[in-house]
């Protein structure tokens, strides 16, 4: 039967989603051979065992895996992610995601566990803290789907973090009572408010079109999903959890394999964008990023437009076409919130 594996394996390497019909009438063109869908369902199995490992044996490695790793990385940060295992085993894939500072993608750590529970994210987030060197009284801020147990650990584990929820995961929600853009525009309305009174003026509006959706929404903490109550601790207005999302959709051809296979594809993927970065380090010129040089000279553009009148040594008006704000530069903050 390995015969047989090896000689559609090449067959797998273009077209790995053969059914075992499709791969039998294959072998039968090929040979004048007719075989069983069953036998042929386990030469597939076979094939792929010797592409990518077996899913059994891989898990008797693991161990050394690690230790080679490490031997080879020992300053290495490992990503976690949030999405299913599909392979023959059942698990989670757990990632912390971050930014670099050309604001793009970076993983922090990862994990598999065998389910997404409050024991495996008390387990994941301890861990991390050990190695990010954060205090248990750590000012960090967390963004995430407000999955199962996850908002009760990090309270416990973080109790004076910041923690986020995504709007997109808080939208998917909503929309299984009241659906349709007027729901959806009312909602966003209140996330995407600066402060505080336009938040209340968002809030009255969804009052007023439906008190229902008023009273859900007035349950969830304003400080987990609208920018009007974000503390300002961490720069960043970020509404979604788009990093974890767009690090799971690299995953699609990992989360089938055996584990150390997968293990293996995550760790290819993320040193090839580290060498990428490096490239891309070595094309800079100047001080900033390429991303960070555009984000100030747009800066610099809006800041043209603008009317600036000190008010004390540290305190200045600003005015617009539109607004007004006051800007505290010792403090570095602005009334505007944005």
């Amino acid at each position: 039967m390995s015969t047989i594996a090896k000689e559609i394996e090449v067959e797998l390497q273009t077209t790995p989603n053969l059914y075992a019909k499709e791969l039998k009438a294959k072998f039968q063109q090929m040979h004048q051979v007719q075989l069983m869908e069953s036998k042929m369902r386990r030469v597939k199995t076979i094939a792929f065992q010797r592409k990518d490992g077996d899913h059994t044996k891989q898990y008797t490695h693991l161990r050394s895996y690690i230790d080679e790793l490490l031997k080879a990385n020992p300053e290495n940060f490992l990503g976690l992610d949030g999405c299913f295992m599909k392979g023959k085993y059942p698990g989670q894939i757990l990632t912390a995601v971050g930014t670099d500072g050309n604001n793009c993608l970076c993983l922090v750590a990862f994990a598999i566990v065998e389910a997404e529970c409050t024991d495996s994210w008390k387990w994941f987030l301890d861990l991390l803290g050990d190695d990010l060197d954060l205090p248990h009284d750590a000012n960090f801020t967390f963004i995430s789907d407000r999955q199962k147990g996850l908002i009760q650990v990090v309270e416990s584990v973080f109790p004076r973090a910041e923690h986020r929820f995504c709007c997109r995961h808080i939208h998917e929600n909503l929309r299984q009572t009241w659906r349709g853009d007027l729901y959806k525009g009312l909602f966003y309305m209140a996330a995407s408010a600066t402060s505080v009174p336009y938040f209340n003026m968002a809030m009255e509006e969804i009052k007023k079109t439906n008190l229902d959706m008023f009273l859900w929404l007035s349950e969830i903490p304003a400080a987990g999903w609208s920018r009007s109550h974000f503390s300002g601790r961490a720069k960043s207005d970020m509404l979604l959890n788009n990093l974890c999302e767009s690090f799971n959709k690299q995953l699609v051809g990992a989360r089938d394999k055996p584990i150390i296979t997968c293990l293996e594809y995550i760790r290819e993927y993320m040193t090839m964008r580290i060498a990428t970065v490096k490239k891309m380090q070595a094309t800079v010129r100047g001080p900033l990023t390429p991303q960070a040089t555009k984000a100030w000279d747009e800066i610099q553009t809006e800041a043209s437009k603008l009317t600036v009148m000190m008010v004390d040594e540290v305190t200045y008006q600003v005015k617009s076409l539109r607004s007004q704000c006051v800007v505290n530069v010792e403090d570095r903050t602005c009334t505007c919130r944005r």
